[in-house]
């Protein structure tokens, strides 16, 4: 049985294709604009074809002619567009040009038609006014025949095995044709450092200020 295929839009040097690769998928393309994250992930991914192009200047029907793959079903599609204008560490200004590759991202979706897809971005994009980015994000790929696993939900990676206290949203969009995509379990829990820091304190005085 073939294993399942994906895309990987903003992939940059390849951290998101490798977790897809490790979960069984073929990662069939990559796209990215910065050169050097090309070049690193054509040599961490040798079998993946890359696209070093901005998604704002590429099309599904481009895509499909140079991967050679007709019209068959591409099972996932997933990335994370740039965040700057999201970040809660940055203006948060919502004309920041960088947002509309969101938009990019969801009309790619349209033209390719995969099964499912997986957007990530930083959790500021769910506070405040940007939520209604989100809300746009969902009217968009519902009237384009996806639904979205609600509530949405930002995940820690260090729920998930990853040392590091990192919280990212995740959109979840599955078909109109295919099953409702689900959230994973969170599978570990972070350290308690600050009761262990103050035992560390308390035990060796010469720590203490």
């Amino acid at each position: 049985m073939p294993r399942p295929i994906g895309i990987d839009l903003f992939a940059g040097a390849g951290g998101m294709t490798l977790g897809f690769e490790q979960a069984g998928f073929d990662l069939i393309a990559a796209i990215e604009v910065d050169p050097i994250h090309c070049a690193v992930h054509e040599y961490n991914f040798p079998e993946t074809t890359v696209f070093c192009r901005s998604v704002a200047e590429i099309s599904g029907q481009e895509i499909r002619d140079r991967l050679g793959i007709g019209d068959r079903d591409i099972d996932v599609i997933f990335g994370g567009p740039p965040c700057q204008g999201f970040s809660l560490i940055g203006k948060r200004a919502l004309n920041d040009e960088r947002n509309q590759l969101v938009f990019h991202f969801l009309r790619v979706i349209d033209e390719l038609k995969p099964k499912y897809f997986v957007m990530e971005n930083v959790k500021g994009m769910v506070t405040g006014k940007h939520k209604q980015v989100i809300e746009d994000i969902i009217q968009s790929v519902t009237q384009m025949g996806y639904q979205v696993t609600q509530p949405y939900q930002v995940l820690n990676a260090f729920h998930y095995g990853v040392p590091q206290d990192r919280e990212r949203l995740f959109l979840l969009g599955s078909r109109h044709d295919c099953d409702l995509a689900h959230y994973p379990t969170p599978q570990t829990k972070p350290a308690k450092t600050k009761r262990k820091l103050a035992k560390t304190f308390r035990t060796c005085p010469q720590l203490q200020p």
